[in-house]
């Protein structure tokens, strides 16, 4: 073999060993990353989360397959009730932008600053009398989820043979029934002590804070007007208006002379001086003397609170093919500082 042949030989050889050495390189990283990636997986509570929530489902389908009573309590119960939050704050307009809080079944506290405040003022060097602030005080909200039941029909035939996607329907069937109870209850709870409800923004309204009509009837634009702008003035940071679609069909019909401009802010945009308006059917249209006919709130200032325990017994009826599935599910909802809710009243 002459010299130049074994050279390029020499050559070859060197190159392919840089190539595989340069690969070992790159598969050592991958295996680093690889490596890495498992580690985070295995420690991220939103996997862990993922995990328990399809199991909470699994017993829930094997449950009702087998006509059995389950109660779902500590990881499964968490995952479940977490994923029905994303439904609960979307089912409803009212209950979008509203503080939601879990805990125990039994009570669930919130501590909040209570009110807001007072604005800091100067003081001199060396000051030594400055007085306390004695508008704000440290507390704490207590919220103790109630029971709600829900009856939901089940068909034999739905259980056994269809083919839906259950985590669609578990999500959906909970979503329905209890979010629109709690919207109900939001708005037009009577409290826990008499009527096992919410304490609803109608019902919570501080007599100081209930805002006089012009004149008896239904309320006009410039009422409506008058609530926004004493809204503006606490700078709430979500402020909102609460209202019937039978009275907001009345002040958008109506004319008033000189209000146009706030008419037509209300019919494109849905506010009132920059204030949401929000229209449901749960708020009263009643304009007898003293009826509360608009809620003006902060929506950061009302707290839903859910009990982590979701219980479901089948009941069978005799001839029926059907098996009714009692959900029950502990919830619980009031503004955390009553003061900051302002309302319209009706005048005789």
């Amino acid at each position: 073999m002459d010299e130049k042949k074994l050279d390029d030989l020499m050559t070859e050889l060197r190159s392919t060993s840089e190539q595989l050495q340069k690969d070992r390189e790159a598969f050592t990283a991958e295996q680093r990353a690889f490596e890495k990636e498992k580690a985070a997986f295995k420690d991220n509570p939103g996997v862990q989360r993922n995990e328990a929530l399809e199991g909470a489902l699994r017993d829930i389908k094997t449950a009702m397959l087998e006509k059995r009573a389950i109660t779902l309590s500590g990881a499964g119960a968490v995952a479940v009730v977490g994923e029905l939050f994303k439904v609960f704050k979307d089912r409803t307009g009212i209950t979008q932008g509203a503080r939601f809080f879990q805990g125990p079944n039994a009570q669930t506290k919130i501590p909040v600053l209570s009110p807001r405040p007072a604005l800091p003022a100067g003081a001199t060097e060396g000051a030594t009398s400055i007085s306390a602030d004695s508008t704000a005080a440290l507390s704490a909200t207590v919220l103790e989820p109630m029971t709600f039941v829900s009856i939901l029909p089940v068909s034999f035939e739905a259980v056994r043979y269809s083919s839906f996607d259950w985590n669609t329907e578990i999500y959906r069937i909970f979503g329905d029934a209890f979010g629109m109870a709690m919207a109900k209850n939001m708005v037009a709870g009577r409290g826990k002590t008499t009527y096992s409800e919410f304490g609803g923004l109608f019902t919570s309204v501080p007599a100081g804070n209930q805002i006089a009509c012009a004149a008896s009837g239904a309320p006009t634009i410039a009422d409506l007007v008058k609530l926004a702008l004493t809204m503006q003035d606490k700078e709430m940071a979500a402020p909102t208006i609460v209202i019937s679609p039978t009275l907001y069909a009345g002040i958008t019909s109506a004319s008033v002379s000189g209000y146009d401009v706030y008419k037509n802010e209300l019919i494109m945009n849905r506010t009132i001086e920059g204030v949401k308006v929000e229209v449901t059917g749960y708020a009263p249209s009643v304009t007898t003397a003293n009826a509360i006919v608009a809620v003006g709130f902060d929506k950061n200032d009302y707290a839903i609170g859910i009990g982590s325990e979701i219980i479901i017994d089948p009941i069978k009826k005799v001839g029926d093919t059907n098996t009714y599935y009692q959900a029950c599910m502990g919830m619980d909802g009031k503004p955390i500082v009553a003061a900051n809710t302002y309302a319209l009243k009706a005048i005789s």
